[in-house]
């Protein structure tokens, strides 16, 4: 049976449009994917890119908010929200992550509707563990914020069970929402894309091919780069009986980490690309050496999802159900950086395919599915 439409009104408080980051994707694709059973009407800051096409979405955009700090206070945007509220008819109100969840109790009291909330990270452990001071801060704000919705949706089951034990979440109120991707089987391998690679890079046909990717401002993952030269290479470098090339994709990488990884002609830093799917299809294998940070590493996940295989860390799998990848994700315990790369020799010339249960948990159509479902009880 067909559920009923829901009119959504989705608060997105941060850029999102055009999407690049992993982050930005996901928040792109549960609004797509949510607005093809449901109306759904963003309400969102102003884009990036002022000329950024929305013919593209299945959602209606209203970039109602200015990009600046103060809009994590304006009181005036409730008023906004309550007038929108009322005039789109909206039954269900969500919010993108927990940022101006300070406003929850307002819209609840005077708009008498269901809150349901998005997390992509428990952002307090996420700070905490960047050695940010404020992090006890953020628990106490965060805390408030997912008692005071009516659902709260996570991407990963650890950090579900986190929160309920951490803030005294109902259980009941908690529901699992993975990182989707749109695929939902292996998909055809891009044509020549290990010749193309090959060729942009002066890479020879024998040389392995390892890929790290990221949006490297932010602290985990340049930080992942450091460790890749500082601790994965000088390993890499004397223990392996291959030529390797590292290739490095994603924007804004700190001049101090490129100083480091300038004089090993190893390493390659490609800087943003914008066909990434082919960099995963020409690599041999994707390294996910992350310590710290917090929530799903996406990368991993669409890496996964091309029949690729992940190196990781414990950290950096976190999230990331290993029982429904079969041989193509291995985790390593943090800091085991030679068993990291013992790894890598070991398993650079696997073949096994990636389970299809990996498409049924992970594929957008299910996710929201299942969603539906839950926000109906609402």
């Amino acid at each position: 049976m067909n559920q009923p439409k829901k009119n959504i009104l989705a608060i997105v408080s941060y850029p999102f449009l055009p999407a690049t980051t992993g982050g930005e994707i996901s928040t792109l694709n549960i609004l797509n994917y949510m607005a093809i059973p449901h109306n759904v009407t963003v309400f969102t800051v102003e884009p990036y890119n002022q000329n950024f096409k929305s013919e593209s979405l299945n959602f209606k955009l209203i970039a109602g908010m200015k990009f600046s700090f103060w809009r994590y206070l304006n009181v005036f945007i409730v008023f906004k929200l309550l007038r929108l509220i009322k005039s789109k008819n909206i039954d269900l109100i969500f919010f993108d992550q927990p940022f101006m969840g300070w406003m929850m109790p307002f819209l609840k009291v005077f708009s008498n509707k269901k809150i349901f909330l998005r997390s992509n990270n428990i952002e307090y452990l996420r700070f905490k563990s960047m050695g940010k001071i404020w992090w006890k801060l953020m628990y106490c704000y965060e805390k408030f914020t997912y008692r005071s919705a009516d659902l709260v949706i996570f991407v990963s089951d650890v950090d579900r069970q986190k929160a309920i034990l951490e803030f005294g979440l109902n259980e009941q109120k908690t529901f699992l929402t993975p990182y989707g991707i749109e695929l939902t089987e292996i998909p055809i391998k891009i044509e020549e894309s290990r010749k193309n690679i090959e060729e942009k890079y002066s890479i020879k046909s024998d040389e392995m091919i390892l890929l790290f990717f990221a949006t490297m401002s932010y602290q985990p993952n340049y930080e992942a780069v450091e460790f890749i030269a500082e601790k994965i290479y000088p390993i890499l470098k004397t223990q392996s009986a291959f030529d390797f090339k590292i290739l490095i994709c994603g924007k804004n990488l700190p001049e101090f980490v490129k100083q480091k990884i300038s004089n090993k002609s190893e390493i390659v830093y490609c800087g943003f690309v914008d066909d990434i799917n082919t960099y995963i299809d020409a690599c041999d294998v994707m390294i996910n050496p992350i310590l710290s940070g917090g929530g799903v590493k996406t990368k991993a996940i669409d890496t996964l999802a091309r029949n690729k295989i992940v190196i990781s860390t414990t950290t950096g799998a976190e999230g990331i159900d290993p029982t429904i990848c079969g041989s193509k994700l291995v985790v390593m315990p943090d800091l085991d950086w030679q068993a990291f790369v013992e790894s890598i020799i070991e398993n650079r010339n696997k073949n096994e395919k990636i389970p299809e249960s990996f498409y049924e948990t992970y594929s957008w159509t299910n996710i929201i599915k299942k969603l539906t479902i839950q926000l109906q009880k609402l």
